[in-house]
């Protein structure tokens, strides 16, 4: 039965050597028919008339050792023919085009000496794995002379590979060039090896594959990166072949340590850096299936995680880094991602409720081990945010606290919010809080104030971990611990760590008068990070309202030190604090819930009133040492939280008290479109004096919504004469007033002033606008005197009602007149031309039907005097003036 195997096997093997040697024998055949076909083109040119052979440009020598033969002298030159000879010209023979010969051979390389033997070291393999396996399937042979047998074959695979290895440079193996056949060959025989692990007892078996895995990484600092690739690949994944009825996790910990560092010493050897980076990736993928082998006690996995990073931080960045001087320095990538990896690893076994007392030493050698390696090798200074990552990422999952006496609880499994519970062993957890954070942001700032020589990149990594890692520290312990409610003793921890920040700053100021780049870029974070505490420790300590009143008065704080000390991180904090109060507008603009107060002098003067001053004096501030995003930004927060303010104060007057009622009415209306036209007019303004996008932008938004509210609301959607809605106030006096004649008065106002500054479309918007709101409170006023508080349409008319139309387009176009005589603006007198022929046509169509009596003569009487006057006033003004064309508009 054993020779049978073996013929088996040998199938394959002798039909893969017949295919090479058929392909070599081919390509021999290939060469001696292109050697014929040049003899026979030289041999029909030598027939040729004229004895001599035609030059041929596409002659292809004769591939022998008789074409390397010494060339004759030179003949003489020929003399030339006779004039009454003609020579016939040789044609030349052409040769067959050695193109697709070469692309047959290229392909033919390939086949032959290439996946030939690719194929036949994964046959072998095979052949190995089959021939192991078919021995236990039919029991031919005891399991010692099995082992025995599979471990020669195994044997004899590696040492024909080592042969050949040895002799590789004194045997010519004819078309394979392009293989490495010893290392397939020690390949094959490392997977026959690999196969033996069923044969013999898990103990065993785990230690003699951890054994083979090892020697095949050390043999491939001889035969190449392939047969390393395949080591790894076995060593990490030799512990899944092995089945036990009582898994061991500390002995998988061992072994992967063990196997592990073979894979950066080949690597560090043969300088293969994929090597070194693919053995932390492979042991890191164990950290889950160690951590679930025992489900009461996670200190293996937190071992191993420990160990593990370590190992990555001495081959990964301690041995390639050690002799780089802060100059040269630049960031590695594939090792810092690496080493974030294993923190993530690390804050999700520190949420288990199985890690119980080994948590903060787990944490804190995590943590010290990361710290330490980008203190110590810039290169890897993303290490050092990842130990601040660390700390808050484990502040935010560690597990809540569950009733008095019973065990913690999994933060992830709980219904509802989870994050609303305390965390467990509530003690360690603020010890570890206070003191982590601190230790990290001390050794960062120390790193940064110390190393002149740093490149920026290198120092923001220092300065930003010093900077944000406590603040994201003090935010997850205020998450957990207060849940998000007021708590007087973390405002007072973030007012501490405010002054301690502010003492760094102080202390960084005196010694930033050189050139250093890191000290003037740690400067600015520690004094950001200053304002940032300052501003949690207000959050901690104030409610909503309260507290974006807080952070506008930071913001202006912010601005007046940036006024006095030259630290532009302070300017950008400004712009950050705007961010964050434009971010809460956004969300929630009501930042005052309730009843504010009585009205005019209430709450809502405070929450809108101090942060639109607040933020148009950092303006101001900042202003002075240049106009950039950051005052645009404070000064658009100014303007938006006192147009805020107006809205509001007149929702809360209108609605009794109530700035959040979901109701509305033509006053309101009418307020809010006042309201906006008067913004519009100031910011175009000011945009006349300085020009500014903030002031551009702002007006053209105003004046947007002022025409929305105008035209949707106040003439068609609230219009008295389309609703029942009675309108308040006397005949004469009433709401008319502040909804139509008030932003009449200023769309007009605005109208001037757009014509100095803006396109002729804007002026003509705003006139437009004007001319319809003054018809509209005109005709009102005229219905409201007529019909009384309610104006609806329906009620009918009077014939005193409709003679005062007519009267008020005569009133109107008379007015319109003037205005364009007076300014000289043409387009003023070609709308009063079009009043005047609506009334002609209202008293011609509407009044003659209509009205009776005196009503009717006095309607027609008016007209023909109004017309006449008109007529005079043309013929007396405009006779003596240029023509229109020549009159400016």
């Amino acid at each position: 039965m054993i020779l049978l195997a073996l013929l088996v096997i040998s199938i394959p093997v002798c039909a893969i050597a017949g295919l090479v040697l058929g392909l070599s024998a081919r390509g021999k055949l290939d060469i001696l028919h292109r050697r014929v076909a040049v003899l026979e083109g030289e041999l029909r040119a030598i027939r040729a008339p004229g004895g001599e052979p035609a030059p041929s440009a596409d002659r292809a020598p004769l591939p022998d050792a008789a074409t390397e033969q010494p060339a004759e002298p030179a003949p003489e030159p020929a003399a030339p023919p006779e004039p009454g000879r003609a020579t016939a010209p040789v044609p030349a023979i052409p040769v067959a085009a050695a193109q697709p010969a070469a692309k047959t051979r290229d392909f033919e390389e390939k086949l032959g000496s290439r996946w030939a033997v690719w194929v036949g070291g994964v046959a072998l393999a095979l052949g190995g794995i089959f021939l192991v396996r078919y021995s236990i399937e039919q029991n031919l042979l005891s399991p010692g002379t099995r082992i025995a047998l599979g471990g020669l074959f195994a044997l004899i695979l590696i040492g024909a590979g080592e042969w050949l290895r040895r002799r590789e440079h004194r045997v010519s193996l004819p078309g394979i060039p392009g293989a490495n056949v010893p290392a397939i060959l020690t390949a094959a025989g490392t997977c026959t090896a690999f196969a033996l692990y069923g044969l013999i007892g898990p103990g065993a078996t785990f230690v003699l594959l951890g054994l083979v895995a090892v020697l095949t990484m050390i043999a491939a600092t001889l035969h190449g990166p392939i047969l390393a690739a395949l080591g790894l690949l076995g060593a990490i994944g030799s512990p899944l072949l092995v089945s036990s009825d009582k898994p061991q996790p500390w002995a998988l910990v061992i072994y992967l340590a063990f196997v592990v560092l073979p894979a950066y010493g080949v690597a560090r050897l043969r300088l293969w850096r994929w090597l070194a980076l693919a053995a932390p990736i492979g042991v890191l993928a164990w950290t889950f299936l160690i951590f679930i082998m025992d489900d009461a006690d996670a200190l293996p996995a937190m071992v191993h995680l420990v160990v593990q990073t370590g190992l990555a931080v001495v081959f990964l960045v301690v041995v390639p880094y050690r002799d780089v001087p802060d100059a040269q320095a630049r960031i590695d990538w594939p090792a810092s991602g690496i080493l974030l990896a294993f923190a993530l690893a690390g804050i999700a076994i520190s949420s288990s409720v199985i890690a119980g007392d080994g948590r903060p030493v787990f944490v804190a050698a995590t943590v010290l081990v990361l710290l330490a390696t980008g203190i110590r090798f810039p290169p890897a200074a993303p290490a050092s945010a990842w130990a601040a990552l660390t700390v808050a990422g484990v502040l935010l999952v560690w597990p809540i606290a569950a009733e008095i006496g019973g065990t913690p609880e999994n933060l992830f499994y709980q219904s509802g919010d989870a994050f609303a519970v305390r965390p467990h062993a509530i003690e360690t957890y603020l010890a570890l809080a206070l003191l982590a954070p601190a230790a990290i942001a001390g050794a960062c700032l120390l790193r940064a104030v110390r190393s002149p020589h740093l490149n920026v990149s290198l120092a923001a990594w220092y300065a930003g971990t010093a900077a944000i890692g406590p603040l994201l520290a003090l935010i997850a312990a205020y998450w957990r611990v207060a849940e998000f409610e007021r708590s007087l003793p973390f405002a007072l921890v973030a007012g501490g760590l405010a002054l301690a920040f502010i003492a760094t700053a102080s202390w960084l100021s005196r010694h930033a008068s050189g050139p250093a780049v890191p000290i003037r870029l740690t400067l600015g974070a520690t004094a950001s990070a200053a304002l940032a505490a300052l501003a949690l420790g207000l959050t901690f300590a104030l409610d909503k309202g309260m507290l974006t009143v807080a952070f506008a008065l930071t913001a202006l704080g912010t601005a007046w030190v940036a006024d006095r000390i030259a630290i532009p991180a302070l300017r950008y904090a400004v712009g950050a604090i705007g961010v964050i109060i434009l971010g809460r507008l956004i969300w929630d603009p009501t930042i005052v819930g309730g009843d504010p107060g009585p009205i005019l002098v209430n709450w809502l003067l405070w929450g809108y009133g101090v942060p639109a001053l607040a933020f148009l004096a950092a303006a101001r501030l900042l202003q002075r040492t240049g106009r950039d995003w950051t005052v645009r930004l404070a000064e658009s927060l100014g303007i938006a939280f006192a147009a805020f303010l107006v809205f509001f104060e007149t929702r809360h007057a209108l609605r009794a008290g109530d700035p959040l009622a979901a109701t509305t009415d033509l006053l309101e209306i009418g307020l809010v479109a006042t309201e906006s036209l008067v913004f519009a007019i100031v910011l175009t303004r000011l945009d006349i004096r300085q020009s500014d996008p903030v002031y551009r932008w702002g007006s053209l938004i105003f004046k947007i919504l002022s025409l929305v509210l105008c035209a949707g609301g106040l003439l068609l959607v609230a219009n008295p004469l389309l609703t029942e809605v009675e309108i308040p106030g006397g005949p004469l006096f009433n709401a008319l007033i502040p909804a139509y004649l008030l932003p009449s008065v200023l769309a007009a106002a605005l109208a001037l002033l757009e014509r100095r500054a803006r396109p002729r479309l804007y002026s003509l918007s705003s006139a437009t606008l004007s001319l319809l709101l003054f018809s509209a409170y005109i005709g009102l006023a005229i219905r409201r005197i007529a019909a009384g508080p309610q104006l609806a349409l329906w009620q009918g008319f009077t014939q005193g009602e409709q003679w005062s139309y007519s009267l008020a387009l005569l009133l109107i176009g008379i007015l319109l007149l003037g205005l364009g005589l007076a300014f000289n603006n043409r387009p003023a007198r070609l709308v009063s031309a079009i009043y005047l022929v609506l009334a002609v046509a209202k008293v011609f169509i509407v009044d003659l039907a209509n009205l009776e009596g005196v009503m009717r003569a006095l309607s027609f009487i008016g007209l023909g005097l109004v017309l006449i006057g008109i007529g005079l006033v043309y013929q007396r003004l405009l006779a003596r003036r240029p023509s229109d064309a020549a009159i400016p508009s």
